[in-house]
């Protein structure tokens, strides 16, 4: 996971981690199939609210184009990079 300096971020991931050791822990108990449709649902529900998220808050949207910009600039063009010929047979 990446680092981020936002602090709700941070409590979120913190949040959304739990909630996958619940599941694993439900997982390796065995418990009943509604049980880990309840710790999935809530897995799934903290996700939608880390996109939310990260969506509007200011700071993780500069940090998301930073980083896109970055991998962008990162990548080599097809003229610029060795190309391995696949042979086939």
């Amino acid at each position: 996971m990446l680092a981020s300096h936002c602090a709700q971020l941070k409590s979120l991931s913190t949040l959304l981690r739990e909630k996958y050791d619940e599941r694993n822990k439900i997982i390796a108990r065995g418990y009943a199939n509604t049980s880990l449709l309840k710790a999935d649902l809530e897995i799934i529900r903290v996700q939608k609210i880390i996109t939310r998220h990260r969506r509007r808050c200011p700071h993780c949207k500069l940090n998301e184009s930073c980083l896109l910009s970055a991998d962008a600039r990162s990548r080599l063009l097809p003229s610029e990079g060795s190309v391995v010929p696949i042979q086939t047979f």
